[in-house]
């Protein structure tokens, strides 16, 4: 039987992870292996995880999560995302955007993946009273690892370009090495190959229809541009992400814990959703599950968001987590 490992995460987390297992438990043979993590945890047990939560996680085929809050002023707490993150090795975070009739600000069909381990998320600081300074590591290996996977990906998925997303006219150095590495990749694939200035690309992705196909990026880069996107998409509730390793990967919806609506029951379920048709099709690759059970849910939502009668506020409808995910599976 498949095991997929579970974190609730803070916030509306438990909420959207529930609609994510209620799917799971009723459309494939799981068996859910509940571990806690994040700051509620932390707040009652002094503890970011349970112990012994990354070896439980470890012995499960995937790891399905909510988001996780990490205090900002609370030196004292790691973060538990940067936890899984270095622990599993999950250098790629996948992140797909895709315009909806009737929601979307405009046509945009993008995937975003973003180097997950390096740039200034490496959490390398010094300070002193006058001065806070942040190291941003990129190396060779890091970009060529990045690289490659995004180029890979796009063969993969039927998709024609990939552009690499940097700041190199300014961070000469880092930004640079990233750049050379992406076209030093690029040379071993018969995909086209572009760059683009991080603040251009933001613009890109507001202004016009279908500006990218494939972006790859150094980490915060790809945290600021997935917001921009999903702004695109019409709400940040819609969307997924993957992150992958070389043999482990976690799913997540890309919002945060949105505590001012935590246990209302109106939290958008759908980003969950997706996330978990993402762990369906890293899955199916590995012959774990069928093919095509990921594809499905998709294609459930796509039709619930075309017909717009089941919405959940973000969208303007008047729909509960539960609700929209009944009718997901319903048209499953």
């Amino acid at each position: 039987m498949l095991k997929v490992a579970v974190i609730e995460g803070d916030g509306v987390g438990p909420e959207v992870v529930r609609a994510a297992e209620s799917l799971l438990e009723r459309y494939i043979d799981v068996e859910l292996v509940k571990v806690a993590a994040g700051k509620s945890y932390f707040m009652r047990s002094g503890r970011p995880i349970e112990e012994g939560g990354l070896d439980r996680i470890r012995e499960c085929d995937a790891l399905l999560k909510g988001p996780v809050a990490t205090p900002k002023r609370d030196p004292s707490y790691p973060s538990v995302n940067s936890l899984i993150r270095r622990s599993f090795g999950l250098f790629a975070n996948v992140r797909p955007f895709k315009s909806y009739e009737g929601i979307s600000l405009r046509k945009i069909d993008t995937v975003i993946i973003r180097e997950n381990l390096e740039c200034l998320y490496y959490g390398w600081e010094v300070d002193d009273e006058e001065r806070a300074i942040a190291m941003r590591v990129i190396t060779r290996r890091g970009a060529e690892r990045i690289s490659d996977f995004a180029f890979r990906f796009a063969k993969r998925e039927g998709r024609r370009r990939v552009t690499a997303v940097h700041k190199s006219n300014i961070l000469r150095k880092t930004d640079g090495l990233f750049l050379d590495s992406f076209y030093k990749t690029a040379t071993r694939f018969d995909l086209m190959a572009d760059d683009e200035i991080v603040d251009a690309a933001g613009y890109k992705i507001v202004k016009l229809d279908n500006a990218f196909d494939v972006m790859v990026m150094p980490n915060l880069y790809g945290d600021i541009l997935s917001d921009v996107a999903a702004g695109v998409v019409g709400s940040i509730g819609l969307c997924g992400s993957a992150q992958i390793g070389e043999e482990f990967a976690a799913f997540e919806p890309i919002h945060g814990t949105a505590e001012d609506i935590a246990g209302k029951g109106i939290a958008n379920p759908i980003g969950t959703l997706i996330a978990a048709s993402m762990m369906l099709d890293w899955l199916a690759e590995r012959g774990k599950v069928g093919e095509g059970k990921g594809g499905r849910i998709r294609e459930a939502i796509d039709s619930l968001l075309r017909e717009g009668t089941c919405l959940t506020s973000d969208l303007g409808g008047s729909c509960g987590t539960e609700e929209v995910t009944e009718e997901v599976l319903r048209r499953i």
